[in-house]
């Protein structure tokens, strides 16, 4: 998933869009995207800081990454969500498959920093 379209994202559960982006692979394709039409209005995820202090070269560098395994994390209610092939599975707790979540969460948890770590809630890793 390319950068850019983070910001569209909120929790499926509690709606916030407040989340916690962990990357653990990031590959680059050139994208044919004009960087000023896909530029990020509030928050640039891949620098971690307001979109207004970020410049246009960084952006046009930034429509060629694409996230493809990380993780996402509430910071409102502790819900984690992987990313995998480049895709955010962002599921209802209902339709969620708890235990294959967490046994690919637990193969990558060593790349999870311990301040994102704390904030993760449900499903908790004990949930095999």
């Amino acid at each position: 998933m390319r950068y850019y379209f983070f910001e569209l994202l909120a929790c499926p559960v509690c709606k916030s869009p407040d989340l916690v982006l962990v990357e653990f692979r990031v590959d680059e394709s050139r994208a044919n995207v004009d960087p000023a039409k896909v530029r990020c209005r509030e928050t640039c995820y891949l620098l971690r800081r307001p979109a207004a202090q970020v410049p246009l070269e960084t952006c046009a560098q930034c429509v060629n990454k694409d996230v493809v395994e990380g993780v996402l994390v509430c910071r409102s209610c502790g819900r984690w969500y992987p990313i995998i092939d480049g895709i955010p599975r962002m599921l209802d707790d209902k339709f969620r498959k708890v235990k294959e979540d967490v046994a690919w969460l637990t193969s990558h948890l060593d790349r999870v920093p311990e301040d994102v770590r704390k904030l993760m809630k449900w499903p908790s890793l004990s949930s095999q």
